[in-house]
């Protein structure tokens, strides 16, 4: 019985044994849409850019926004907030979305 209650007690430490060399970290980017003569135009193109930011695979996303590609674990990355934000620079008006994104990392 007691062979049984320590094989028992390091099988349910295992898991977390394994898991031990991975981070979870949280990230912030964004994606900036071209120069518009109008505010409505900038806001318009980056909502554009935020549906398809919220329909692409962890994969793509880890491409598009600032993550380790090398050391990312295999479809982490998860949005968790996004904004659409405008600037002005010259009488240009730019889209931008601002992301903040989760994601695990693995220690190598």
């Amino acid at each position: 019985m007691k062979k049984l209650l320590t094989m028992a007690a390091i099988l349910s430490v295992m898991p977390f044994l394994a898991n031990a060399d991975v981070n979870n970290i949280y990230g912030n980017g964004g994606v900036e849409t071209a120069a518009f003569a109008t505010e409505a135009e900038a806001i318009s193109a980056a909502n554009n850019e935020m549906a398809k930011i919220k329909d692409m695979t962890s994969e793509d996303l880890a491409y598009v926004l600032r993550t380790p590609h090398k050391n990312l674990r295999h479809d982490s990355l998860e949005l968790v907030g996004t904004e659409v934000k405008t600037r002005e620079k010259n009488g240009q008006y730019t889209g931008f979305v601002d992301v903040e994104y989760r994601f695990s990392r693995i220690n190598k």
